[in-house]
């Protein structure tokens, strides 16, 4: 029994690996910055922040594709009510599901977020900081026994789930454990056109026992860097957020390279001439041997919308006609003190 068992489980991360990737992986990544580095969170010009991702993939490979919802929320707490002191807390809370398909192969992630925020010398219209960020979480992985199949469950043509498998285990099977992680962002405005954000984190960093077996397999250690940018040349209605993610976790890597141009719009309204973001964003990007992907979003207000859709561009093309995966982001952002009194000033870019 211990042997099959192995044996399915292999199959599930040879899968995974095939894919270049162990964790969950978003081809949107900047749409929910505070669950890949801790030292986002509260960093972005708002009082809260939120966003729910869902993503579907390889339905053309499987009656139950690979699935992942995640919620993710945060805001920065001012500590002092000095004018002078800029420096700020961020705190968040971020609920990661990814379910494999095979055998309801699941792995589930809550974790809490901490960063504080240092001024580094910037202005109110220019900042300029350096943030460190904890993540403390609880991870498990579980894998529904009864949903897969069994030898004496073969009928000549196909597998009977109906049929009693005579296997000594059934039902579901988990292991959860702590999990831990950290990070450093740096963020700089040169000037009203110019913006960079730059940052590394590790995740898994006490290497956490997640073996549904009960071996001592250990979660391997992600060590991820990014950057983004946004150029806006000087009186145009156009932004140029060019993004860079790198992920290295055991012998799977993970690079995405690509940009996205934000066309900027206004919308006000008839009687106060109050005007509201209105912006829409397209973009495109290349996960290096395993994908290119597309992007479309909608920004008003305080929402925003997103959709892409990932093209196989690895050999695994040959067995789902390129058909990748869709993904769907819904963000929102909210300034209680007003537009352009928010208290830190900290990034003024949709795209950063």
């Amino acid at each position: 029994m211990k042997k099959t068992l192995h044996t399915i489980i292999g199959l599930m991360f040879i899968s995974l690996s095939g894919m270049a990737q162990q964790d969950y992986h978003f081809s949107q990544f900047f749409a929910s910055p505070i669950t890949y580095n801790p030292a986002n969170t509260g960093a972005f010009e708002g009082d809260i922040r939120g966003m729910v991702n869902y993503r579907s993939q390889y339905g053309s490979l499987s009656a139950n594709p690979f699935k992942t919802i995640a919620f993710a929320a945060d805001a920065p707490l001012k500590l002092t009510n000095l004018a002078y002191d800029k420096n700020f807390l961020g705190v968040g809370l971020a609920v990661v599901n990814d379910n494999a398909g095979i055998a309801n192969f699941n792995n589930l992630s809550i974790s809490a977020n901490a960063a504080y925020a240092i001024d580094l010398g910037g202005t109110a219209l220019n900042p300029h900081f350096l943030s460190v960020g904890i993540q403390v979480g609880y991870i498990q992985r579980s894998l529904n026994l009864d949903a897969a199949s069994w030898e004496n469950q073969w009928n000549g043509t196909g597998f009977n789930l109906g049929v009693p498998s005579g296997e000594r285990i059934s039902g579901t099977i988990n292991e959860s454990n702590i999990d831990l992680g950290g990070g450093v962002s740096w963020y700089k405005s040169f000037n009203d056109y110019t913006r960079l954000l730059i940052g590394a984190s590790v995740l898994h960093a006490n290497k956490p026992k997640v073996d549904i077996l009960g071996s001592n397999e250990a979660l391997m250690r992600k060590y991820i860097g990014h950057a983004s940018m946004a150029f806006v040349p000087e009186g145009s209605q156009v932004t140029y957020l060019p993004n860079v993610f790198v992920m290295f976790q055991g012998p799977n890597r993970i690079i995405d390279v690509g940009s996205e141009i934000e066309f900027s719009f206004w919308d006000r309204t008839e009687y106060t001439d109050f005007r509201n973001n209105l912006s829409m964003n397209l973009g495109a990007y290349y996960r290096i041997q395993d994908a290119i992907y597309f992007i479309a979003r909608g920004n008003y207000h305080d929402f925003s919308l997103g959709i892409s859709y990932d093209f196989t561009a690895s050999s695994l093309a040959e067995n789902n006609n390129g058909k990748g995966g869709v993904e769907l982001v819904l963000s929102y952002r909210k300034s209680f003190s007003g537009p352009g009194t928010n208290r830190q000033k900290l990034i003024r870019s949709k795209g950063l």
